[in-house]
C-alpha cells in the first residue's frame, strides 16, 4: 500500500511539473512584444524619414526652375515690345493720312530718282503716309505695302492725299548715292512755245556732262494739278523749231547738248502757263532705251 502511494505521489509530481512547464511561455510573452514594438517603430521612423526626404527633393528643383523660366520669358517679351513701340507710335501718329497715287509709281529708298527702287505702287492704291521733307512736298514717306514694317519714298505730286499733311513728320532722308562720275547729264528748262492749232510744247536743253555716250532719250511731263501727262521717246536727239523737227543727231557725246521740244507726241493741247509741271528725262547708252540709263527730274512753273 505504501508502495502504491509512493507511485501515485510520483506520478502526481510529474504531472504538476509538466503543468508548470506548460504555463511558462505566457510569462515570456512580454519579451516577444518588446521585440516586435522596436521593429514597428523603426519601420515607421524609416517611412517618415523617406517621406520627409522625398518631398524636399521633388519640391526644391520645381520651385527653383519655374520662377526662373517665368522671369526669362517675361523679360524677353518686354524687351521685344519696347523695341517695336517707337515705330508703332510713329505710324499711329501719322495713321490718319492716306495717299493715293495717280500713276504707277516706284517707291525708293530716298526722295530722288538716283536712289534704289524697293517697290512699285499701282495707281489708285491707298497707302499710309508717314512723313515728308522739310522744304518740299514733291515726295512723301510711306509704308511699303510690299514689305511689312519697312518704308520708302514716292513722288507724290498730283496724288490724292486724305488727311492733314501737317500731321506728317519731317523725315531726314538717307544721303544721296554717289553718282557714277563717268555717266551724267543735265536738263535745263527754257520755256514753252505755242504751235499751230493751239498746242503747246515745252523747250529744254539736254547736255552730256561726262564720258558716257547717250544714244536714246525719253521724256515724261505731268501736270501736277490736272494729272494730265505726255510721253515722248526717240533713238535720236532731235532739235525742234516751230513745233517741227529742224535737225537731229544720232547720239550725245561728252560736252554736246540738244534743244528738245517734244511734240506729237509730247505736247499739251492747252496753255500750261500758271501751272506746275514735272519733267522727267531719261537717257540710255543704247537704242531702244537699253543699256546704262539715268534719270533726271525737274520742276517747272511756266
Amino acid at each position: 500500500m505504501k508502495k502504491q502511494n509512493s507511485i501515485f505521489l510520483g506520478i502526481t509530481l510529474v504531472i504538476v511539473i509538466a503543468l508548470s512547464a506548460c504555463t511558462a511561455p505566457p510569462a515570456a510573452q512580454p519579451a516577444a512584444q518588446a521585440t516586435a514594438i522596436p521593429e514597428i517603430v523603426a519601420t515607421e521612423a524609416a517611412t517618415e524619414a523617406v517621406s520627409a526626404v522625398e518631398p524636399t527633393a521633388t519640391t526644391a528643383p520645381t520651385a527653383t526652375l519655374e520662377p526662373t523660366a517665368t522671369a526669362i520669358v517675361e523679360a524677353t517679351a518686354t524687351a521685344e515690345v519696347a523695341d517695336v513701340t517707337p515705330a508703332t507710335e510713329m505710324v499711329t501718329a501719322a495713321g490718319n493720312v492716306v495717299i493715293s497715287l495717280a500713276k504707277n509709281t516706284i517707291c525708293r529708298t530716298g526722295p530722288a530718282t538716283n536712289y534704289p527702287s524697293v517697290a512699285s505702287i499701282p495707281a489708285g492704291q491707298q497707302v499710309n503716309a508717314i512723313g515728308k521733307l522739310e522744304n518740299s512736298t514733291s515726295y512723301t514717306y510711306i509704308e511699303n505695302p510690299s514689305v511689312a514694317g519697312s518704308y520708302c519714298w514716292v513722288f507724290s505730286e498730283g496724288a490724292t492725299i486724305l488727311g492733314k499733311q501737317t500731321e506728317l513728320k519731317i523725315i531726314q532722308p538717307l544721303p544721296s548715292p554717289t553718282p557714277d562720275t563717268k555717266a551724267n547729264f543735265s536738263v535745263t528748262y527754257s520755256g514753252i512755245q505755242q504751235c499751230v492749232g493751239g498746242d503747246y510744247s515745252f523747250n529744254m536743253v539736254v547736255a552730256n556732262t561726262n564720258e558716257q555716250i547717250w544714244e536714246s532719250i525719253s521724256i515724261y511731263i505731268v501736270d501736277a494739278n490736272t494729272k494730265i501727262a505726255t510721253k515722248y521717246s526717240s533713238d535720236h536727239f532731235e532739235g525742234w523749231s516751230n513745233c517741227h523737227v529742224d535737225w537731229y543727231q544720232d547720239d550725245l557725246t561728252e560736252g554736246e547738248h540738244a534743244f528738245i521740244s517734244p511734240f506729237n507726241p509730247g505736247h499739251f493741247d492747252y496753255n500750261p502757263k500758271g501751272g506746275t509741271f514735272f519733267i522727267r528725262v531719261k537717257l540710255c547708252s543704247e537704242e531702244g532705251l537699253k543699256g546704262i540709263c539715268m534719270n533726271k527730274e525737274i520742276k517747272v512753273l511756266p
